[in-house]
C-alpha cells in the first residue's frame, strides 16, 4: 500500500509519517529530504538548476545558500517555476523507483509530500492523509520552532492550497491540534480502518 501524508507547515506531518510507517513496518519517504539530496553538489538537481539559473545562489563554499533561494521562490514567481520544474520530475522518479521496490517486497511505503494536492499527485497513492492544526497554531509553532515572524509565515502559508482544502480532499484526517496520545489515538483508528480495508 502506498499512503501519502501531507498538511501545512508546522501541522506536525513528519512526526505522524513517521509513526504510520513504523506502526505497518514499512518504508518512509520524505520528498523535502529527497529535494534536499538532488540539490547538493554534484546532484542531478542541482546540476540542472546551474545549468538554468548560473551560480548566483551559491555561497562561498560552492552549495545552495537556501536562505537565499527560499526568499527568491516566495518573491519570484519565475524562480519559484523553474525550481519545481526540476526537482518534481526528479522526486517523482525517485519515489516511482521505491514503489518498485517495496512492491516486489509486498511492503507498505509512507511518503510526506508536502505539496501533494498543490502538484496534482494525489491519484498516485492509494490512501492520502492530512495532518491538520488551526492556523493560529501553524503560526506559533512555527514561530517557536524556526524563529520567522508572523507575516514570513503567513507568506509562507498563502502559496500553499489552505490547510482545510486539504482536509476536504483526504480521505483521513489527523487533528494534530491536541496532546500526543489523542494523536496516536487517531492514528491506531485510521490503522484499524486501512486493515480492513
Amino acid at each position: 500500500m502506498n499512503i501519502a501524508v501531507t498538511g501545512g507547515l508546522g501541522t506536525g506531518k513528519s512526526t505522524v509519517g513517521k509513526m504510520f510507517a513504523s506502526s505497518l513496518g514499512g518504508e518512509y519517504l520524505d520528498t523535502d529530504r529527497i529535494c534536499r539530496n538532488l540539490m547538493e553538489p554534484g546532484a542531478q538537481g542541482f546540476c540542472q538548476f546551474i545549468d538554468q539559473f548560473g551560480h548566483g545562489f551559491l555561497g562561498p563554499d560552492g552549495s545552495v545558500d537556501r536562505i537565499r533561494l527560499r526568499q527568491a521562490v516566495f518573491t519570484d514567481s519565475s524562480v519559484k517555476d523553474g525550481l519545481e520544474n526540476i526537482l518534481h520530475p526528479l522526486v517523482r522518479q525517485e519515489v516511482a523507483r521505491k514503489f518498485q521496490i517495496v512492491d516486489e517486497l509486498s511492503e507498505d511505503v509512507v511518503v510526506e509530500v508536502p505539496l501533494l494536492f498543490e502538484v496534482g499527485w494525489q491519484e498516485e497513492f492509494d490512501v492520502t492523509v492530512v495532518v491538520y492544526i488551526p492556523e493560529y497554531l501553524c503560526i506559533q509553532r512555527v514561530s517557536s520552532r524556526d524563529g520567522l515572524s508572523v507575516s514570513e509565515i503567513k507568506h509562507i502559508l498563502d502559496a500553499q492550497l489552505p490547510i482545510e482544502a486539504k482536509r476536504d480532499r483526504a480521505h483521513f484526517v489527523i487533528d494534530n491540534s491536541g496532546t500526543f496520545a489523542s494523536t496516536t489515538l487517531q492514528l491506531r483508528w485510521v490503522l484499524k480502518n486501512l486493515k480492513r480495508g
